[in-house]
């Protein structure tokens, strides 16, 4: 079972209620993305997706000492 699994993991007992440490028991699964979206923003817990960052420009210098035939790999036979 899944609670198992994340107690093994990450050592949590998602069913123990952290108020009284009673037992706590699942009585439903909210699966539609607009039903939890609408509970989420009733709680004020929503938060609209950002648009992806700008992808950052790369700038690759070379390296004035690398040379790539001296470099310590070690040369491999084939045969």
């Amino acid at each position: 079972m899944w609670t198992a699994l994340l107690k093994k993991v990450w050592d949590i007992d998602v069913l123990k209620c952290p108020k009284c440490e009673g037992q706590m028991k699942v009585i439903s699964f909210i699966e539609q993305p607009f039903v939890i979206r609408r509970i989420l923003k009733h709680l004020d817990l929503w938060e609209d997706p950002r648009p992806p960052p700008e992808p950052l420009e790369l700038v690759c210098e070379p390296c004035a000492d690398y040379v790539p035939w001296q470099d310590d790999v070690p040369e491999i036979e084939v045969g």
